[in-house]
């Protein structure tokens, strides 16, 4: 039996009746509401959010195939490619003071030498000390570092979390791409490896492999975005 909104969509496709896409939006107006409001924090209204996830859907809509898998999760990444999009340009146009990234990456590269020598995540009081800042500070750089590369770091979770659900299903990635993927894995740190190994193949929380790897969750999130960044670096 088709769905009700994949019926939609056909009587869409086969009419261009307009009244018709509007019952379908009815259908996914929830779904639209739901992921705009994950992007409120970044000082955007809500309603302009659900707006620009609207254009997503309108995209979708005209791009969906069947055989590209369930409806609602192709209307869910179009929608969300969108917003990611917008606030991409508006990030992009944030003016950051350059002694303001030269802390960042003065912070980042200790980190990285905490990580190789000690393996291990030095605290913002290590942070502090070595930048001869306050903690305070050392704070703000992290939310700084956060606004400039979560947008395109989602989009590579949501890809990592496509491709783990291909696996679960038949894991049919070109094999050229399954090479580069484990070549760009097998260059990670041993901790970050693990966390992605834990998280997108084993389907744990954070939580869980908080627990298994003996660190806090605030340090198994801050491990994954490195390797996140590194692998997008590499791919």
């Amino acid at each position: 039996m088709i769905k009700p909104a994949l019926e939609l969509w056909l009587k869409y496709r086969e009419t261009g009746d307009k009244k018709v896409l509007e019952e379908l939006l009815e259908v996914f107006d929830d779904l639209i509401y739901y992921w705009a409001s994950k992007f409120t924090s970044y000082g955007e209204p809500l309603e302009d959010l659900v707006q620009i996830g609207y254009l997503g859907f309108l995209k979708a809509v005209e791009n969906y195939d069947p055989e590209k898998g369930d409806l609602s999760t192709y209307i869910s990444h179009y929608v969300l490619g969108e917003i990611r999009h917008h606030l991409r340009d508006k990030i992009d146009k944030i003016k950051i003071p350059r002694s303001v990234k030269g802390l960042i990456n003065k912070m980042d590269n200790f980190i990285k030498e905490v990580w190789e020598k000690e393996n291990r995540s030095p605290s913002c009081e290590e942070i502090a000390k070595h930048l001869n800042i306050t903690v305070e500070s050392v704070e703000e750089l992290f939310k700084i570092k956060e606004a400039m590369m979560t947008v395109s770091l989602e989009d590579l979770e949501i890809e990592m979390d496509r491709i783990r659900a291909e696996k679960l299903e038949s894991f049919k990635l070109p094999i050229e791409d399954k090479i580069a993927l484990e070549q760009a894995l097998a260059k990670l740190p041993d901790i970050q490896r693990k966390v992605i190994e834990y998280i997108f193949y084993q389907d744990l929380t954070q939580t869980e492999v908080a627990k298994i790897l003996k660190i806090s969750q605030s340090q198994v999130s801050r491990i994954l975005r490195s390797a996140l960044e590194k692998l997008k670096e590499m791919l």
